[in-house]
């Protein structure tokens, strides 16, 4: 059910970014576009799941594991293709694909995914206050016009949801207070505990991490790929080539928005948010739908490739596997 509301909310943006659209245009723009442009953008994007393998390797080895280089980078990828189908699943999907190919417990690995997010927020809000420094009255029309759009303007519906929401975590942390001594004798309690404890082992990994000039230099160049893998799109389309870094750093901004929203891959809600974004800055819908498929189809594209063989890689190691685990038997036996 839960997926199916992502699903909706990806087709509602999707309908709404695309109605009235003159698809004959946007074939022609897709036709004419320089994919030279779009090419690169896909290799800045693999470059930035490379150097975030490479840096989570920096989280995983405090711990006691030795992890291999390209395993870590092939588990990244495997997080983002399996984010690409089902919204939120990525980082327990790359946890799981790392523990089969070098054998690293499920829950030490998440531990450090939490790192990462706590990291990847503070990034992602820092270049948000220098957007809203560089772009603040782009930014002001952007949340105006997001506000005022088809849905969600019942202002007195909202207050009910969140009025709903508080009183039902409110409910539910009583109920876990007056009833905790039975929680604890429960079987999944010490499940749960253990895996907490996990997590809290992967969080203390950034404090005993020996390289961390290497691993600020590598989140440094993450988001800089992130920056100009969307950015460098803009030179693909005469009617987007204008578009100056600041206003680019705006654009990339608001459609992150749309990648972080629950929609599979982002479908619908990448393309609705950017073309509100373009549409500030004065590009025309038609102009900014061409510009936010041409991205969102070249990552797309890239995701699915490095996926597939992630995936050919993992399949291979765990067969290798397999019949070693087969010869030692046969000897033993």
């Amino acid at each position: 059910m839960k997926y199916l509301v992502f699903l909706g909310v990806g087709g509602t943006l999707f309908y709404m970014a695309f109605r009235n659209t003159e698809f004959e245009k946007l074939m022609g723009d897709l036709q004419r576009a320089r994919y030279e442009y779009v090419i690169a953008g896909m290799v800045m994007g693999y470059l930035a799941f490379v150097s975030r393998g490479m840096r989570w390797r920096y989280l995983i080895e405090p711990m006691g594991f030795k992890v291999n280089t390209w395993h870590s980078i092939h588990a990244i990828s495997l997080g983002y293709f399996t984010n690409a189908l089902i919204p939120r699943a990525g980082e327990l999907a790359r946890c799981t694909s790392l523990n089969q190919m070098d054998k690293i417990p499920v829950n030490r690995l998440f531990g450090t995914v939490i790192v990462e997010r706590i990291i990847d927020l503070i990034m992602m809000a820092s270049l948000a206050m220098l957007t809203l420094v560089l772009e603040y009255d782009n930014i002001m029309a952007f949340f105006k016009t997001t506000m005022n759009a088809d849905v969600g303007q019942d202002q007195d519906s909202g207050l009910w949801w969140k009025l709903t929401l508080a009183i039902v975590v409110f409910g539910g942390l009583l109920v876990f207070y007056f009833f905790r001594g039975r929680f604890r004798e429960h079987p999944v309690y010490g499940k749960v505990k253990d895996f907490w404890l996990g997590i809290k082992d992967g969080l203390k990994s950034f404090k005993r991490i020996e390289h961390k000039v290497p691993f600020i230099l590598h989140t440094l160049f993450i988001w800089n790929m992130y920056f100009w893998m969307s950015y460098i799109v803009v030179f693909a389309l005469p009617s987007t080539s204008g578009i100056d870094p600041s206003s680019g750093l705006f654009v990339v901004i608001v459609g992150a928005l749309g990648i972080l929203a629950p929609s599979p891959g982002g479908i619908g809600t990448f393309h609705y948010f950017a073309m509100v974004g373009m549409g500030i800055i004065g590009i025309a819908k038609a102009d900014a739908l061409s510009f936010a498929t041409l991205v969102h189809t070249g990552q797309t594209v890239m995701t699915l490739i490095a996926g597939f063989v992630a995936m050919g890689v993992m399949y291979r190691i765990r067969r290798r596997r397999k019949a070693q685990n087969l010869t030692e038997l046969n000897i033993n036996g």
